[in-house]
């Protein structure tokens, strides 16, 4: 019977997979964090008792996934992500933020306190700041405060840092949830790096069956077959270790929930140290045309480096996990 549910729960999760993906095909690079809303998938972190899709953090890893793979510019990772924070806020800050950001009507940045303060966008309503004191809610977005981050080269999803000295904030959930709502932003990110390498991979061995050299496809060369092998073997450990981190992060403490921020730290770690590289191969395979700035695997390139750099290091997340197993 658990066998059975488990392929009932794959088959749900490959169906959003592809209408996910069929959705996000349609409108391109151009979707909004309301269409995105009108979809409920900036509310997968907020209970249904308050407007949400439940507490549901290995749907949203899928989602990340494919909006990476779309290479989605919208404010969604910080809006989905304080919408999930609001959920433990005051009432009277909850009702004033949380039903325009599951609207989509008002967007929010997410950062982390420390040398990782940085934003995706500086459009936002509001930020959410995570840190071992818990969470709090910035409110005044002066554009002072705000300074894009030259070092990271995306340009689907421009990335400020953001200063933080005397910035007046709202406490609004407790460093247990700062913690579990970090662990999520570092699936999320390392999700949306496999989305955009899975998206790299597929279009670089549709490119090398396609491109002739010596009279036969370039794929047919076994060392060429061998760098594309490793490189599907990548993508296929990364996803199988965020979603077994998703799955720690979803289920109950009874079940091993204590678990899920060191397994968050070893998923993002892996991914943070691997992905750029893995990119960069795919260039390399690509020839001439991988190094072309137009191309859409430079585009790609940028922005799992800075996947690689928004939400802490691969690095630092080793160091999380040697703290949380006592090492």
């Amino acid at each position: 019977m658990a066998d059975d549910n488990s392929a009932d729960v794959d088959l749900d999760l490959d169906l959003l997979r592809a209408s996910a993906r069929r959705f996000l095909a349609e409108r391109g690079e151009t979707q909004s964090v309301k269409e995105l809303a009108a979809m409920d998938w900036t509310g997968l972190l907020v209970d249904e008792a308050m407007g949400g899709a439940g507490w549901c953090p290995v749907e949203t890893c899928v989602i990340a996934e494919e909006l990476g793979r779309a290479r989605d510019g919208s404010s969604w990772f910080g809006t989905a992500l304080a919408a999930a924070a609001l959920g433990s806020a005051p009432d009277q800050v909850r009702q004033q933020w949380l039903p325009s950001l599951l609207t989509g009507t008002a967007t929010a940045g997410c950062t982390f306190l420390g040398d990782c303060a940085r934003v995706v966008r500086d459009d936002a309503d509001i930020v959410i700041i995570l840190g071992s004191n818990g969470i709090h809610l910035l409110e005044d977005l002066d554009p002072a405060r705000f300074e894009l981050d030259a070092d990271l080269l995306d340009v689907n999803r421009p990335v400020c840092r953001i200063d933080l000295t005397e910035a007046p904030s709202v406490a609004i959930g407790s460093p247990e949830r700062a913690a579990e709502l970090s662990a999520v932003a570092r699936l999320l990110v390392a999700a949306d790096s496999i989305g955009a390498v899975s998206a790299t991979l597929e279009r670089l061995t549709a490119y090398l069956k396609e491109r002739v050299a010596f009279g036969v496809p370039i794929a047919s060369f076994q060392a060429v077959q061998h760098r594309l092998v490793d490189l599907l073997v990548f993508e296929v450990k990364a996803r199988a270790v965020v979603m077994k981190a998703a799955r720690a992060v979803a289920s109950g403490y009874e079940r091993g929930r204590e678990k899920a921020p060191a397994l968050a730290a070893v998923a993002h770690a892996f991914v943070a140290a691997n992905g750029t590289a893995a990119v960069d191969d795919c260039m390399q395979l690509s020839g001439g045309i991988g190094f072309t700035w137009e191309y859409p695997l430079h585009h790609e390139l940028r922005r799992v480096f800075t996947n690689g750099h928004l939400v802490g290091t691969a690095r630092s997340s080793r160091a999380l996990l040697a703290e949380a197993c006592g090492w």
